[in-house]
């Protein structure tokens, strides 16, 4: 199977033994969706014990592929199109509790956030139990036990709250929250988001202001556009799905379209863009939109439940893990200049993702500094 993996993957196999490797990815994934997440989750811990094991007794030169699809290991690792290790004659990978040797792991991020309503009533929506927990004019707020937040419609005066009443829905680091809104707009923000919305269906248009990352499914209403704000552009659509990401620590906010087509405006220069599926528009910190062809689903893998680093630099990939997992992460020495590619699911817990930094030579640990955890990079 080895020897068979690595001829697929350099694209040596003859036509029958690429349909063999196709035809193990499809077992795999059908034996996958036959078993619970807590199984699976087990089975993946193990594979990628005996992996790392492996690794270590290596003393060459050691190709690590991107076969973990194929292998059932979700974590996959490249540099350009392969990723190589190079171990020195004492070199060794460092293990898991060596990362620990400090201090105890970094849970993952979960569903909270804070719901406020338009007369400034604060709701931590993580302490309120499921069902109807509010009321926003004529609209009902109800929260589920998925991280889910629903208005709606309860009465025949729709719109009785005018468009003057917004509300405001706010992740923490190591929080995210989905929202339905009262259009039927469903929304997935990410952590160290804010969304401020209007609930009112009486104004002639739908406006939300987003800081931070959100996923979007518009309802379609061709009476009344839907727009975004973020930093300095104005993203407008009638019905289709798309990300922003607007960080104020990032150097640039990212529109990413899935499915149908958004124009974006930048508020400064009114420069416009209209983006098609597949493409993503970027507006830098000197206010220039240029648009280019992406993969989307790396730009929506948190909305699927995953961290996704593709080309990514370590200071990108270290806001990602301060935002998840809620914790500072901290540079010492000379960072090298590399771009690192990796995906893990984001219910692991930050030891995990860190052996992928680890793979790049980079020393990483979890230090407690007066009773607060932090992530150190050296």
């Amino acid at each position: 199977m080895q020897d068979l993996l690595k001829r697929y993957l350099a694209g040596n196999c003859t036509p029958q033994e690429c349909a063999q490797v196709q035809l193990w990815y499809e077992l795999l994934e059908s034996k996958k969706a036959a078993v619970n997440e807590e199984d699976l989750e087990e089975d993946l811990i193990e594979v990628r014990t005996r992996l790392v094991k492996s690794l270590r007794k290596e003393r060459r030169p050691f190709r690590y592929p991107a076969v973990a699809a194929a292998a059932a290991v979700l974590i996959t690792i490249s540099i350009g199109t392969y990723f190589y290790v190079n171990y020195r004659s004492s070199g060794n990978l460092p293990e898991t509790n060596k990362l620990l040797s400090n201090a105890a792991d970094i849970a993952p991020g979960r569903n909270i956030a804070t719901l406020q309503l338009g007369d400034g009533t604060e709701i931590a929506l993580d302490d309120q139990s499921n069902g109807a927990i509010a009321k926003a004019g004529s609209n009902t707020i109800y929260k589920n036990g998925k991280g889910q937040l629903t208005y709606m419609a309860t009465g025949s005066n729709e719109g009785e709250a005018g468009p003057q009443v917004s509300n405001s829905l706010r992740t923490p680091r190591g929080g995210q929250f989905q929202l339905t809104l009262p259009d039927g707009t469903k929304v997935w923000l990410n952590a160290a988001s804010q969304l401020t919305y209007k609930i009112s269906k009486t104004s002639p248009e739908r406006l939300v202001e987003l800081k931070g990352e959100a996923y979007f499914e518009v309802a379609r209403d061709a009476n009344r556009p839907f727009k975004v704000l973020s930093q300095g552009q104005v993203i407008e659509v009638l019905g289709t799905h798309f990300n922003v990401s607007s960080y104020d620590d990032d150097p640039s906010v990212k529109t990413t379209l899935a499915e149908g087509a958004v124009r974006i405006m930048e508020t400064g220069r009114h420069q416009k863009v209209v983006l098609q599926p597949g493409q993503q528009a970027t507006l830098d910190s000197n206010s220039q939109l240029s648009v280019v062809q992406v993969d989307v689903s790396d730009a929506i893998a948190w909305k699927n439940g995953k961290l996704n680093f593709n080309q990514s630099d370590i200071y990108a990939i270290a806001r990602q893990l301060s935002r998840w997992y809620n914790v500072d992460v901290v540079f010492k020495g000379k960072i090298p200049n590399v771009h690192l590619s990796g995906e893990v699911y984001r219910n692991t817990n930050a030891s995990q993702v860190l052996e992928i930094l680890a793979f790049y030579n980079l020393n990483c640990k979890i230090e407690t500094d007066n009773g607060v955890k932090r992530i150190v990079i050296e």
